[in-house]
């Protein structure tokens, strides 16, 4: 029984809903973090994240918005967007929390309001030239079925 528990928290359990989150020409598929319960669980328990994904977690109002690390298995960086798509926070390589610190885990960013924030493997700002003032971009379907567009237009897809 503790083997098939251990085996299903390794899994990668989506979160509700998807879409594209681009920066100029780079586009992420996204997963989606829009209920209470998406928002508290984000990446728990993920043994990776590829390079070319991304959490994006979805607010209604601007807030400060910290992220808390408990039980994250991998270090991320995370970029806070105000409504327009505009980075006003960045946190790069934010460590993982081991389950094994149960609450004693520390919070990040979340120091200037922000509209949502958007999780990605650590290391990605750095290859994208990601930073502070750039403009991201995202649509995104909803669980509902709404569709969530703003931020910088996305890029036009290329032929093949």
């Amino acid at each position: 029984m503790r083997m098939l528990f251990a085996a299903l928290l390794s899994l990668p359990l989506l979160a509700g809903g998807g879409g594209t989150v681009a920066f100029k020409q780079t586009a992420f598929m996204a997963e989606v973090a829009a209920t209470d319960q998406e928002k508290a669980k984000g990446l728990m328990y993920r043994q990776s994240l590829a390079k070319d994904r991304c959490m994006f977690f979805v607010y209604s109002e601007d807030g400060d918005h910290a992220i808390w690390m408990k039980n994250c298995l991998i270090a991320l960086d995370v970029a806070w967007v105000d409504a327009e798509g505009r980075v006003v926070e960045t946190a790069e390589h934010v460590p993982p929390c081991s389950p094994m610190r149960g609450d004693d885990c520390p919070t990040y960013g979340g120091t200037v309001p922000a509209r949502h924030f958007i999780e990605f493997a650590a290391g990605t700002f750095k290859r994208i030239g990601l930073k502070k003032g750039d403009r991201l971009g995202w649509e995104l379907v909803l669980d509902e079925g709404r569709t969530l567009r703003g931020g910088a237009p996305l890029p036009k897809a290329r032929k093949k």
